[in-house]
């Protein structure tokens, strides 16, 4: 049994519609496959819309809140109504923990409700036989962006050539090396294994995802699969990255919503530098300095703004 585990927050459309387009890709697949989607708000509406949308088979109480057993033209799928928002990493652990109890799943794909399949159909096998290759743990397909830029995979980066320098040497970044800005991209794939792949898609069995206690809880909305590939490569496990199965990120603009430019910057260092203090042991001093340099960034670059509009 494989399972796509996705999440929704006030999105229900997208994820009707995603949840479909992966029925769909799936046909041709010998494997047996299902559906977790975590309704990962406090919205009312947006579950009513997610769950009169699809056959109900049962309901019952799970978790101190409501869980449907669905059925999706022939496949089963359990909707289940978290109790507010608790980030990517807690909703898709409670997604996973539903599929190992109700569905016994082999493996889970992690997934974005705002992905495309390029290909005529998903090769569920390319990636689980890549899975089962010794001591591979997590496998990603190549994604592009809508203008067809790739989005996977990732080399491992030192935490002040990732957050540090770039921000420092604002305005004038864009005179600095490429190896010494921020970008971790790993642009020209040669060979496995790779550090990590996008977290918008990807594959993983239950054995290894469970053996790690799955995503750290810690985060919220960002760095969940960069410590999720180092809790494995610690354990002797790596990461594979398939060029031939194909994807498209049709982004979706609920963060850019919710959250402006500077804040979705705050959230995501204070992500990755919680992984890189807990994971790769750097200093509480240097996370603190290059916290200041961010700041000192930000301030910078709404005043670059101003500027520019004053000039217009």
């Amino acid at each position: 049994m494989l399972t796509f585990i996705l999440l929704d927050y006030k999105s229900a459309e997208a994820t009707l519609q995603c949840v479909n387009h992966f029925v769909d890709k799936c046909r041709k697949s010998s494997d047996d496959v299902s559906f977790v989607v975590v309704d990962n708000s406090d919205d009312k509406e947006n579950f009513e819309k997610l769950s009169s949308a699809l056959k109900t088979i049962s309901t019952r109480i799970y978790e101190n809140s409501i869980l449907e057993k669905k059925n999706i033209r022939g496949y089963t799928l359990f909707l289940w109504k978290n109790l507010s928002n608790v980030g990517y990493a807690r909703g898709n652990n409670a997604g996973a923990k539903i599929a190992a109890e109700f569905l016994n799943s082999d493996y889970f794909i992690f997934s974005n409700n705002d992905l495309l399949i390029l290909d005529d159909s998903l090769s569920i096998d390319s990636l689980i036989s890549e899975a089962q290759k010794p001591n591979v743990a997590i496998v990603g397909p190549s994604i592009v962006g809508k203008k067809g830029e790739a989005q996977s995979p990732y080399f491992e980066k030192p935490f002040f050539l990732r957050w540090g320098i770039e921000y420092l040497c604002y305005p004038f970044a864009r005179a600095l090396p490429t190896c010494l800005g921020s970008g971790d991209l790993q642009k020209n794939f040669e060979k496995n294994p790779v550090f990590r792949v996008m977290g918008s898609f990807f594959l993983i069995s239950r054995t290894l995802f469970e053996s790690v206690d799955g995503f750290d809880p810690q985060t919220f909305l960002f760095a969940e699969e960069m410590i999720l590939s180092k809790k494995l490569r610690d354990r002797g496990f790596v990461t594979h990255f398939v060029p031939t199965v194909h994807l498209l990120h049709n982004h979706s603009e609920i963060i850019n919503r919710n959250y402006d430019f500077s804040r979705r910057l705050m959230i995501r260092y204070e992500s990755e530098a919680y992984y890189y203090k807990t994971y790769c042991s750097v200093s509480s001093f240097q996370i603190f300095i290059v916290r200041l340099i961010l700041k000192s960034y930000i301030l910078k670059k709404k005043i670059v703004k101003k500027i520019k509009e004053r000039l217009k």
